[in-house]
């Protein structure tokens, strides 16, 4: 009876080392580094002003966002650019930084070679609800998607720059208004 343990123990062991061999990391998506320093400081001064991401603020302060790219591809002479965004609205009071309304969650913004470097053609969100794991799918490539379901409540942080932009110290409290 021993030796059917021994033996059933080995296997065990044996399946828990060899299975996470077999199965393969995701792949990586494409982030060409040369292109994401083009699109992404048009992208980061884009979505504070851009209607589709952000609207009127309530708290009377300023909109600011903080992105994480996933992925770039091209599209014909367009560059689409998936990427996560957290944007919010804030304003100082008191020392303290006051945050009003915001945006959490995968976007894919399409750009156009300008003369001048890249432009914000489109901003694309997934809806909320029944339809978004199915908009994320056509919106960006299968190993982008994968990267943002593993990324889902991770988003960037817009807070320090916000901080910073309002002459406040990097520890400066986050209230709600």
């Amino acid at each position: 009876m021993r030796t059917w343990i021994a033996i059933g123990g080995l296997l065990v062991a044996g399946a828990a080392v060899a299975v996470p061999m077999l199965v393969p990391e995701p792949a990586a998506p494409e982030l060409d580094q040369e292109l994401l320093r083009a699109v992404a400081p048009v992208v980061h001064a884009d979505l504070p002003v851009n209607r589709k991401v952000v609207w009127p603020g309530t708290a009377g302060g300023r909109w600011f966002c903080a992105e994480r790219p996933v992925e770039t591809r091209r599209d014909g002479d367009d560059v689409r650019f998936g990427l996560l965004a957290s944007c919010s609205e804030y304003a100082h009071r008191d020392g303290k930084l006051v945050h009003g309304s915001g945006f959490s969650g995968a976007l894919v913004v399409t750009l156009a070679a300008s003369p001048d470097g890249y432009r914000v053609r489109d901003v694309e969100l997934p809806p909320d609800g029944a339809g978004n794991s199915a908009a994320l799918k056509r919106m960006f490539s299968a190993a982008g998607y994968e990267q943002v379901q593993r990324s889902a409540g991770h988003g960037p942080d817009p807070a320090p720059e916000a901080r910073a932009a309002f002459g406040l110290p990097a520890d400066a409290p986050v209230v709600p208004r």
